[in-house]
């Protein structure tokens, strides 16, 4: 395995304090549309939205949204990690716009989870069956993750002199994005104009998520304001907190970086059972610029060594060794240099910011407690953004606006070191239940039906349950559908399910007078003619073997 390719897993996460008149500018906060709101509508940082998902977050500023789809990463071997690693740097260097990565733990609507997973009931006499098995899946949704699931959102904000000249430009933009994430293995598609309000409806309006009825289209023929349907009633924001009517909140960020960081940072932060919102900001350097900035930091090195060699001479210490720390930063920058030359690696500012949300205040500050100990964990300093409540909370929505300033210069590697993905879930809309996402803890529900090829074979040593696993997917079957089982028993393991469901059984033993003959026929309805029927298979069998 190439050793630096290897490194990636724990790779460095410089902030190497470049900082010049232009490098300045690119992280740069946007600006508020209304410095001081005077109510809830106009704490929306969104000017205007259009039915293709298109939103105007500022003036000749806009933004598109897209949902994309967990990979398998953390199940995935070393070797398909560090693939994926690779591929996910590719992306993250192809893209030279603002954009953000969102992960949003949202509520999951119960009630359809419960219409898609449970089996109804019929009048057969096998109701009980049902209920036992309604029992255990209710047993295995409530251990999961408390009602909770999880989507993720790339929001790209470009800016450009009108809305036309926006669209071209995503539809240039996604034909990138959609290689890409071909590449990677997931799916991603873009949000219309009602998802997009839908999602941010849902945090506005936790736990009365269902409510939303709001229509771009039917809003353009009536005129009525879209904030008036997405804010919530109430929201008050404190040095270190905000409040609306169903939360409590809090907003942080990553302050100090580690010199090295797991990839599974960010999975470990995400995968706590609590509303939350963890969103990665990106702002791509030019690579004229990275290559300016470095040069001038490492001339300016040059020079700091230059003078210390003067004051050195000036003492009569003719040594020619120079100081630690400054063989130390010569030595960061040109292993930075050749990165950026050699091996493909772009600079980026990157700020991570999370929006915890609960239903009291005293809990708040246990899930806070929680997530600063993970930081501490990977050597991270995670502190809460004072005074920039609702500017982090801005910032951390798939709106497409920036309005916080903490963050730090990052190369590919390092950045695709806050990696998304976790692993993914089985959730068909209809189907069976297959147990739970050991690293998810959700239910896994499929449909053999959907697959292309719905064959499968069952793995196991001796003892494991496969016969239990298939005599429960039996019983799903049969029980919430009209589906044929026919199963073939050399072991005699099926009598019992088969007894327990009125099934048919038919015994092939050598002691009894049931067998299958596979030349038997219908003389009556062969047709002589028919040069690939059963006469020709007969004929041809005969022939080969007689």
């Amino acid at each position: 395995m190439n050793a630096s390719i290897h490194d990636k897993k724990e790779s460095e996460v410089r902030d190497m304090g470049l900082f010049t008149d232009g490098f300045k500018l690119l992280k740069k906060a946007s600006e508020p549309l209304y410095k001081t709101p005077k109510s809830i509508q106009e704490t929306i940082e969104i000017m205007a939205v259009a039915e293709n998902g298109i939103f105007e977050v500022s003036k000749n500023k806009y933004s598109k949204c897209y949902r994309f789809q967990d990979i398998n990463y953390t199940t995935a071997t070393e070797d398909e990690q560090i693939g994926i690693f690779e591929r996910y740097c590719k992306f993250l260097n192809s893209l030279d716009c603002n954009y953000k990565i969102t992960i949003n733990n949202k509520n999951k609507n119960m009630d359809d989870l419960r219409d898609k997973v449970l089996i109804a009931e019929k009048n057969d006499g096998f109701n009980n069956y049902r209920r036992i098995y309604n029992d255990i899946i209710e047993e295995k949704i409530i251990e999961g993750r408390q009602g909770i699931e999880q989507e993720r959102y790339l929001t790209i904000t470009i800016e450009r002199k009108n809305f036309e000249e926006a669209k071209a430009q995503f539809a240039t933009l996604e034909a990138t994005i959609h290689k890409a994430f071909i590449e990677l293995g997931a799916d991603i598609v873009p949000l219309n104009g009602n998802e997009r309000l839908k999602v941010l409806y849902d945090y506005y309006h936790l736990g009365d998520e269902g409510s939303f009825d709001f229509d771009i289209k039917k809003a353009k023929k009536v005129g009525p304001d879209f904030r008036n349907d997405l804010c919530n009633g109430m929201v008050k924001y404190f040095p270190d907190h905000f409040e609306d009517e169903s939360k409590f909140c809090k907003a942080l960020f990553i302050k100090k970086y580690p010199s090295s960081l797991s990839d599974r940072f960010i999975n470990e932060i995400t995968s706590l059972p609590v509303h939350s919102i963890t969103s990665i900001d990106v702002v791509p350097v030019p690579k004229d610029l990275t290559t300016k900035v470095l040069q001038k930091k490492y001339l300016g090195i040059e020079s700091d060594i230059i003078k210390q060699q003067r004051v050195r001479n000036k003492n009569n210490d003719f040594s020619t060794e120079i100081s630690y720390a400054k063989r130390t930063e010569k030595k960061e920058i040109e292993e930075i240099m050749d990165d950026v030359r050699e091996n493909d690696q772009c600079l980026f500012f990157v700020g991570v910011t999370i929006i915890l949300m609960a239903e009291s205040k005293k809990e708040l500050e246990s899930v806070c407690e929680t997530v600063e100990t993970i930081g501490k964990r990977n050597s991270c300093t995670i502190d809460t953004h004072y005074l920039k409540q609702r500017e982090a909370l801005n910032t951390a929505l798939p709106i497409g606006v920036r309005q916080v300033e903490t963050m730090r210069t990052l190369l590919t590697q390092s950045l695709a070191v806050l990696m998304p993905f976790n692993v993914q879930e089985l959730n068909d809309s209809t189907g069976n239940y297959y147990g739970i996402n050991q690293i998810s803890k959700n239910v896994n529900i499929g449909n053999r039906k959907k697959l292309i090829n719905g064959n499968g074979f069952v793995f196991g040593v001796p003892g494991s349950g496969k016969s239990f696993f298939c005599k429960m997917e039996m019983g799903s079957v049969f029980l919430s559908g009209d589906d044929e089982i026919i199963v073939i028993d050399p072991m005699n393991e099926y009598f019992d399910i088969a007894e327990t469901y009125g099934g048919t059984v038919v015994n092939m033993s050598t002691y009894t007078d049931n067998y299958v003959n596979p030349l038997e026929m219908d003389v009556w309805s062969l047709d002589p003619n028919d040069s690939k029927g059963m006469v020709w298979i007969v004929n041809t069998f005969s022939d080969k073997f007689f």
